[in-house]
């Protein structure tokens, strides 16, 4: 059975989403986690009626959930844990409208050109729709062509298609780890990030949110920068001190929302590196720290991407001679 319940999130709109009585709670705060306005949050509890919900309950165990129901979004403290997850999700929002990625197999990423393709007409909200539409094909597919071009097999590499830069570098800063006097003070994590206007920023990761810190490349000043500011999520602070970054990202924001959400799910399957263009490749020092703190049971020159080579050689010994 399904019921609207209102979901009122701090410095956003109050939203009704549809749910179901079977799904759990936890359905709630991925469908949270990828909405447009709130998108940024990672740590957060859901409370009904001053009650924190259980992440795996299902809504039809909960005592007074129902139709109308007010559930509110309750920041919560960050541990290392939460904190290394959160920047994570932010890098990962800034790059998901990013190719590069999808290429290379990162976290089980592949391809997707279904809303390219279908010109948004998958969606159904298109609002205007050509006349005519220039069915011809180009001259390298004709017979006799003498070029066989891969680029043009790649519709997302229009310079329609870039994704707008939010930031230069979003990296830990290599005042890492925190001394243990200021563990005592709750610090967790820093982080050294440079904006587009090429200002260099220091930040403390708390258990209350992200500050900027008086930090250097040279000098390890923790103290809070002045004036102070105080942010529970890294996009928000970000987006303070940055005016290109909040404008970009809200760019950002919007492309990804127009995708389908099948493409913004992760697909296992197999990307061939030698079909690959070349791509331009930008520091990114969270995507060279997985490289090398993960690679348990995987192999190098396949990233997130596992062969079954047994499997694979019994079923070439079958070929027909």
């Amino acid at each position: 059975m399904g019921f609207t319940v209102k979901i009122v999130s701090p410095r956003a709109e109050p939203l009704d989403i549809q749910v179901s009585s079977m799904e759990l709670v936890q359905e709630i705060h991925q469908v949270l986690m990828d909405r447009e306005d709130t998108c940024h949050r990672t740590c957060f509890s859901l409370q009904l009626d001053g009650v924190t919900l259980d992440n795996f309950a299902e809504l039809k165990n909960i005592e007074g959930l129902k139709e109308g129901s007010v559930i509110k979004v309750v920041e919560e403290p960050y541990t290392m844990r939460e904190a290394r997850i959160h920047v994570r999700h932010v890098r990962d929002l800034l790059k998901s409208i990013d190719y590069v990625d999808a290429y290379a197999g990162q976290e089980c990423s592949s391809l997707a050109f279904l809303n390219i393709v279908t010109q948004g007409d998958i969606l159904e909200k298109k609002k205007s729709r050509p006349e005519s539409v220039d069915c011809t094909p180009p001259d390298f597919i004709m017979p006799g062509s003498s070029e066989r071009p891969l680029l043009a097999l790649h519709p997302g590499l229009t310079k329609e298609n870039k994704a707008p830069q939010c930031l230069k570098v979003l990296t830990t800063s290599g005042w890492n780890p925190p001394p243990g006097p200021r563990k005592m003070c709750g610090d967790l994590l820093y982080l050294h990030v440079v904006t587009l206007e090429d200002r260099h920023f220091h930040i403390t990761a708390c258990p209350r949110g992200f500050y900027l810190n008086q930090s250097t490349e040279e000098v390890f000043n923790p103290r809070p920068f002045n004036p102070s500011l105080l942010c529970h999520s890294l996009i928000e602070l970000l987006s303070v001190v940055s005016p290109a970054f909040k404008r970009n990202f809200a760019l950002v924001q919007k492309r990804r929302m127009q995708k389908h959400p099948f493409e913004r799910v992760a697909t296992p399957y197999q990307v061939y590196q030698w079909a690959s263009p070349m791509l331009e490749h930008t520091v990114d020092a969270i995507r060279a720290e997985d490289t090398f703190s993960s690679k348990l049971g995987y192999e190098e020159h396949i990233p997130g991407q596992t062969r079954d080579w047994n499997e694979e050689l019994q079923t070439t010994r079958e070929l027909p001679r």
